[in-house]
């Protein structure tokens, strides 16, 4: 037997202990970020399709809108134009093709709550265009961007907070409604917590759940927080298609 809650045990760990390495040998916050944010993107990388491509980014809209800096996102590079940004640095993406947005930091506290949610914040505000698309049997319809729930969230190693109970107070307290613009739908503190708002089904249905904040069992934080991730990146299937002439007409723009 494939023995898959101790592999996730063994995973979680390991990223623990590269994060508490890094931490004895240097306390310069950009090192640390940088590795921190390096370790996340393997992560997802790893674990998620080859569908989704992972990585920082700057999202851009078709107005010339950009989003604040993005440490960790996951976007559709398949069916998407990657305009601008080098192969091996940070991307300036559409925001029709961005899946979900992380905040990474050392430390999951009210601070960094606050912080993450201003940077999903930026994302969702862009404006997004959507085009119909052919197919042999006919043509889809645009899809109404708003349909389209852009995925946020935040990715920490350690809680500020000392217990699990404490940790899930807290996080009932700062976190706003899902369904806001700042909301943030999944995060994870690898030592003690991971949280979501993923719609369970009812009845073996998944049309119109109810959604409810929820949290892992203690010592599962890592297996919670990959397996609802993925839940909520299969109900949003494909990102939308973006409407290349509205991008067009930034051409004409300078004269």
């Amino acid at each position: 037997m494939f023995k898959l809650d101790e592999a996730f045990q063994h995973l979680q760990d390991r990223l623990l202990l590269t994060h508490a390495g890094i931490r004895t040998v240097t306390g310069h916050p950009g090192t640390l970020g940088d590795q921190s944010e390096a370790d996340w993107v393997m992560l997802l990388s790893d674990f998620l399709p080859a569908r989704y491509s992972v990585g920082p980014i700057f999202a851009v809209d078709s107005r010339g809108d950009s989003s604040q800096q993005i440490d960790v996102a996951i976007y559709d590079k398949q069916y998407s134009p990657m305009w601008f940004g080098g192969s091996g640095g940070t991307k300036f993406v559409p925001v029709e093709s961005v899946y979900a947005v992380f905040e990474a930091k050392p430390t999951m506290n009210s601070t960094y709550l606050t912080y993450a949610r201003e940077k999903v914040a930026s994302v969702r505000s862009l404006h997004r265009s959507s085009a119909a698309i052919k197919h042999a049997g006919g043509t889809y319809r645009a899809t109404d961007p708003s349909e389209k729930h852009i995925i946020g969230g935040i990715l920490t190693a350690h809680s500020s907070w000392t217990s699990h109970e404490g940790a899930m107070a807290k996080l009932a307290e700062h976190l706003p409604a899902p369904g806001e613009e700042d909301s943030l739908d999944i995060g994870v503190a690898l030592d003690q917590i991971a949280f979501d708002y993923t719609p369970a089904p009812v009845d073996g249905q998944t049309d119109e759940p109810e959604t409810t904040l929820t949290f892992s069992d203690h010592e599962r934080q890592l297996i919670h927080f990959a397996i609802r991730l993925f839940d909520q990146l299969q109900r949003l299937g494909t990102v939308l298609a973006l409407d290349m002439r509205e991008y067009e007409r930034a051409l004409g723009q300078r004269q």
